[in-house]
């Protein structure tokens, strides 16, 4: 496979694809859209139902997305590490499962939520994902209007706000995010006076090298090698 195919195959690993993230409409400060999806138990878990309750994370994710698997279960900290520490803290965790960006011989794309719910139920135990997973449409409605990619992670206020977003899920960034958004909220109830600051970044994560070892297990090791050889290309691997 050529170079320009492998960038074309892997949008979200240029920086075009990030800044096309960041012009898009759902900005931070923005109203968060709604929507309604199913949790694997089949109940229906609505956005706006923790209005004035809860601070809600969003994480699209798949079984085929390495970087899924190795933020759940290996990032310092992990999601799951994150979750169980902010859960108590006025925090609701959803990972919302969405299409499979490395669709393989093990595991084909599906055709059905039936079998999308399957991949996930495949995840959730894999992995052992301690909080709700939301099932997308099967036309990935949700992730479409958050514009989340495969990995892409958005935390929301009490008041619905959409406060942090990035195209790539990292446990470091996310745990300082929560830190400083929780200190805000203490601060507030104690009536101090807070300064807002907006502020945006571009940055590079490096790839961990588990991505590939998981990419090749669940998708097969066609996408594993295209997968390797585009960042290799990109000189992200040495």
């Amino acid at each position: 496979m050529s170079e320009n195919k492998m960038l074309r195959r892997f949008p979200a690993h240029r920086l075009e694809g990030a800044l096309r993230f960041s012009a898009h409409e759902v900005r931070v400060g923005t109203e968060a859209p709604d929507f309604t999806l199913p949790d694997l138990s089949g109940k229906t878990v609505w956005l706006s139902s923790y209005r004035n309750k809860s601070n809600v994370v969003l994480m699209f994710g798949s079984v085929t997305c390495g970087a899924t698997a190795t933020q759940l279960r290996v990032g310092k900290p992990s999601i799951r590490s994150v979750y169980g520490r902010y859960k108590k803290k006025g925090f609701e965790f959803f990972l919302i499962y969405t299409k499979e960006p490395h669709p393989g011989e093990k595991i084909p794309q599906p055709t059905t939520i039936e079998e999308r719910v399957k991949n996930a139920v495949r995840l959730k135990q894999e992995e052992k994902v301690n909080f709700p997973i939301l099932i997308d449409t099967q036309n990935n409605a949700v992730r479409n209007v958050y514009r989340g990619w495969a990995n892409g992670i958005f935390v929301v206020n009490k008041d619905g706000v959409l406060v942090f977003r990035s195209s790539w899920t990292h446990g470091p960034e996310l745990a300082q995010v929560l830190h400083d958004l929780h200190t805000w909220e203490k601060a507030q109830a104690r009536n101090e006076l807070v300064r807002v600051c907006y502020s945006e970044r571009l940055v590079g994560l490096l790839r961990n090298k588990k991505i590939s070892a998981s990419v090749h297990r669940r998708a097969g090791p066609q996408a594993a090698q295209d997968f390797v050889q585009l960042l290799d290309a990109e000189g992200k691997i040495g």
